[in-house]
């Protein structure tokens, strides 16, 4: 692995949701990559976790700690924002009850991106993707890109995407979800830390993020994404400074779905020095187990 490579990675997703490997494949992928800490933490489900902790515990013993996790959608300013809620009890009521409200929300939109893409041409699409997904899995506008893609309705998923199903695209459907303050109660009570995920992508300008992480921070967040993979360096000592500018603990996730130029887990995902890095912190230290034997970077 590269020096700028970590063994802890605290973002990614299964084909519980979005994702193109199973939960088994993805712990398989996380070896090999000589991940120790893994976060499942698939769109507004905990569907993989199970599958991915048995995994670890039968093939891999002692070798990698599979962290139950979840990123919830929540709405601020009018936007889709992700929540990461890592170390959750997937099997609490409150987590329980949470996925069930937001499944019910992501069958209605799924449902209505379907018959705008039925519109397009793309005949049969919810049952056809519904069909090649696990029972109860999450349907996302990921895996509406990549049936377009791999049916050859685009050049690429990146490109399926921004034609069909961003904001103001000819599929794009607006969801009203929960507000970041219920959602971080909810993860608090089921047990588990607030993360801000992946803050550079939600297309606002610095003067709206600044908002959006104070909001974060005033209603309990701990901590915030600060090294993803496709990251540049000035992107990156941007989040950190914001990160420290609002006293928040600093987290790093790949949010892997699927392979690709520069999409792996755990790469391109050291934190800088400045911050404070959530698995440090000694509230939260304890809980990564056997973190003596982990470093982030090579």
């Amino acid at each position: 692995m590269k020096k700028t490579d970590s063994s802890i990675d605290l973002h990614c997703h299964t084909t519980a949701s979005d994702g193109d490997f199973t939960p088994t494949q993805i712990v398989e992928r996380a070896i090999k990559r000589e991940i120790t800490h893994l976060a499942i933490s698939d769109h507004d489900t905990t569907l993989g976790i199970k599958e991915a902790q048995e995994a670890a515990l039968k093939n891999y013993p002692g070798q990698i700690q599979i962290i139950p996790a979840i990123e919830v959608s929540t709405s601020f300013l009018n936007k889709q924002i992700h929540i990461v809620g890592l170390f959750i009890d997937e099997d609490s009521q409150v987590i329980q009850d949470l996925v069930f409200r937001q499944l019910a929300k992501r069958q209605e939109r799924a449902q209505k991106i379907a018959s705008k893409l039925e519109k397009l041409g793309f005949v049969g699409i919810y049952e056809n993707i519904k069909q090649g997904l696990p029972k109860d899995s999450i349907i996302t506008r990921g895996n509406f890109a990549r049936y377009i893609f791999e049916h050859g309705g685009a050049k690429s998923f990146d490109e399926a995407f921004n034609h069909y199903l961003k904001r103001g695209k000819p599929a794009y459907v607006h969801s009203q979800w929960q507000d970041i303050k219920d959602a971080i109660e909810i993860i608090h009570q089921g047990g588990g830390i607030a993360i801000l995920a992946h803050p550079k992508r939600y297309e606002m300008t610095n003067t709206k993020l600044r908002e959006l992480i104070a909001y974060f921070k005033e209603c309990g967040g701990e901590a915030m994404e600060v090294s993803s993979c496709q990251q540049k360096p000035s992107e990156r000592d941007f989040l950190a400074n914001l990160c420290l500018s609002f006293n928040l603990l600093a987290s790093a996730g790949s949010d892997f779905h699927l392979e690709g130029a520069w999409r792996e887990l755990g790469s391109n995902l050291v934190l800088p020095a400045k911050v404070t890095p959530i698995f440090e912190d000694p509230r939260f230290k304890e809980r990564f187990l056997n973190l003596d034997k982990a470093h982030t970077g090579r």
